[in-house]
């Protein structure tokens, strides 16, 4: 299976990811006496910034969290993407809602990533007097190791993933998809348009989360399903002006279909 995302190489693992929405609950009151009050927005943060403590302890230790993830020293990210409070300017706000985004490693249970968001936000709520509630909308995505022979983005024997001996149906898959890669790039000119710069077909780890995780999780045999991620170069990704490289759309299109041709075969149909 290959989903066609947009990374110019193989994606060997992705993460979990968990979105929440917490609602804050403050004491409102004028600004003529704004001590007398707690303001919800400025809670809001206060929170926000408490649960950057558990994203650190997801990260440890420092470049070797996880061995997908070797040598990448910061591959979860909580991410505030959403937050509204207040009815205006001259009172003390009561209440605020703000809605985050949760990344976890392969490996790590969704319940224990609840646990571990509320036992925090609730731990500093209470000390700083707010009043919180806490609800999951949206993602509930398990952290997904897609290629486990090629975790060093290699294939070797001490990668820290499991290599089968003898035929592995992983292997065929990568090593006919670079072949293909190869054979396209280079008839392209490469990737860059020099010949003599082509660059092989890479296997890393990507930080986020997509589709590849439905198959891995629904079929857990890498001896019978082989998926990965494999599209075009991006550039700001979810930001302003995303776009695709139209080069390497040409090459990724010939890849997979040089791809299909191998792995599928192809019939002579006459008429």
């Amino acid at each position: 299976v290959i989903i066609p995302e947009p990374f110019p190489f193989l994606a060997t693992a992705q993460m979990g990811v968990l979105w929440f929405r917490a609602s804050v609950r403050g004491r409102p009151c004028h600004v003529l006496e704004t001590s007398a009050g707690s303001n919800a927005i400025e809670g809001a943060y206060a929170l926000y910034s408490a649960l950057r403590a558990l994203e650190d302890r997801y990260n440890e230790p420092r470049g070797d969290a996880h061995p997908a993830y070797r040598g990448i020293d910061h591959p979860v990210n909580f991410n505030l993407g959403k937050i509204e409070g207040g009815n205006w300017a001259s009172s003390v706000p009561s209440g605020c809602t703000f809605e985050a985004r949760v990344g976890f490693l392969p490996g790590v249970a969704i319940k224990e990533v609840k646990r571990d968001v509320e036992r925090t936000l609730h731990d500093a709520a209470e000390e700083m007097g707010l009043g919180l509630e806490i609800s999951y909308r949206g993602f509930h995505a398990d952290g997904a190791v897609l290629l486990s022979e090629y975790l060093d983005g290699k294939g070797s024997s001490d990668s820290g993933g499991i290599r089968t001996e003898g035929p592995s149906l992983q292997r065929e898959f990568v090593e006919t998809m670079q072949r293909c890669h190869e054979l396209a790039t280079s008839s392209s000119g490469g990737s860059d348009g020099d010949t003599m710069t082509l660059r092989p077909l890479a296997l890393k780890p990507i930080t986020c989360t997509c589709d590849a995780r439905f198959y891995s999780s629904l079929y857990e045999d890498p001896t019978r399903v082989v998926v990965t991620c494999y599209g075009p170069e991006a550039t700001n990704i979810h930001g302003v002006d995303e776009s695709v490289s139209l080069k390497s759309m040409r090459d990724v299109t010939a890849t997979i279909a040089l791809f299909i041709r191998d792995w599928c075969g192809l019939e002579k149909v006459c008429g």
